[in-house]
């Protein structure tokens, strides 16, 4: 009797095993297929194409390697487009960094589809107390407010700006301000724009000054695209 017992016990606890097995199995599994079509997603995304060096480059400059994948393609792509501009990546790093900590201002994180949430609005950092509020310009279609301009995204834009320079960067078919890669490449459209040829003194000094007004923001930018230019 106890032989019987014994064995039924052992042949439950084989059962619970192998079931545990087969749930853990296609726990993995389900990951595994998940983990690929999340890489299959992002390789679709152009700034794909710079992720090795952007792995290899966070750590030593400090930048989350999400964002400073943005810097690097954008700044390629502006090379690609308008050579004249010369913009470098150290220059959008030092605007990003100043402006939203690399998109991290305020708990926030840029998720799987290169979104910064929770969304970046006036940031103090971009925007320091004192600041003269600036009218709505867009009925709160990009900023969320009907009042006044609040700078948006990784990049701290205007709305104003915004709707000159919005570009789709990730091929997603919109331009998302809160979009890393979209908000990076629409700053540097705009920063080549004010500025000509960023190379130069001057016409760098001129395109920080018009992304941002703010007294002290291109002595900071400099600052920081100095250390970035290392």
């Amino acid at each position: 009797m106890h032989r019987v017992q014994g064995g039924g016990g052992a042949r439950r606890r084989w059962l619970f095993v192998v079931g545990t097995v087969m749930v853990l199995a296609l726990i993995t599994s389900c990951s595994s297929r998940l983990d690929k079509d999340d890489d299959q997603a992002e390789r679709q995304v152009p700034s794909m194409q710079l992720k090795e060096w952007s792995q290899l480059h966070s750590g030593p400059y400090g930048i989350p390697e999400r964002a400073l994948r943005s810097y690097a393609y954008a700044a390629a792509a502006m090379d690609k487009a308008l050579p004249a501009c010369g913009i470098g990546w150290s220059t959008l790093a030092a605007i990003g960094d100043v402006s939203s900590s690399n998109a991290t201002a305020d708990g926030a994180v840029v998720e799987s589809d290169g979104v910064a949430r929770p969304y970046l609005r006036g940031l103090d950092q971009a925007n320091p107390a004192g600041a003269k509020p600036v009218p709505d310009t867009d009925a709160g279609r990009f900023d969320g407010s009907e009042v006044v301009d609040r700078t948006m995204g990784p990049m701290q834009m205007m709305p104003s700006r915004w709707e000159q320079f919005a570009t789709d960067a990730d091929d997603d078919g919109k331009a998302d301000p809160d979009n890393m890669d979209d908000a990076t490449l629409s700053a540097a459209r705009l920063l080549c724009a004010a500025g000509g040829d960023l190379r130069q003194p001057d016409g760098w000094a001129r395109a920080v000054g018009q992304f941002n007004s703010t007294p002290g923001f291109v002595e900071r930018v400099h600052e920081r695209a100095s250390v970035f230019g290392r």
